[in-house]
């Protein structure tokens, strides 16, 4: 398996659900992600400079098992979309 530590994991976790697995991934580029952080209660947990450590643009598990979310995709339409597919919209 390739790919960082957290995208291992995701994979083992949808390999071992006997169930349907829906995943979807927020493409949002580093400079959102720390714009969107800021106005985040916790944002003073850890800084830019820490998340920057972490970043991982892209970093999805081989095999397309995860539904790419565009950074521009409006929260209404993403939340619609993650509904849809889930099945969970008809709950």
């Amino acid at each position: 398996m390739t790919g960082s530590r957290g995208t291992v994991l995701v994979a083992e976790l949808v390999a071992d659900h006997r169930g349907r697995s829906r995943l979807s991934y927020l493409d949002v580029g580093f400079a959102e992600t720390v714009r969107r952080h800021a106005t985040r209660p916790q944002a003073a947990e850890f800084s830019p400079e820490a998340m920057a450590g972490w970043y991982r643009g892209r970093d999805l598990p081989a095999g397309g098992v995860e539904r790419v979310v565009p950074q521009e995709s409006p929260l209404a339409g993403t939340v619609a979309r993650i509904l849809a597919d889930t099945g969970l919209g008809r709950v």
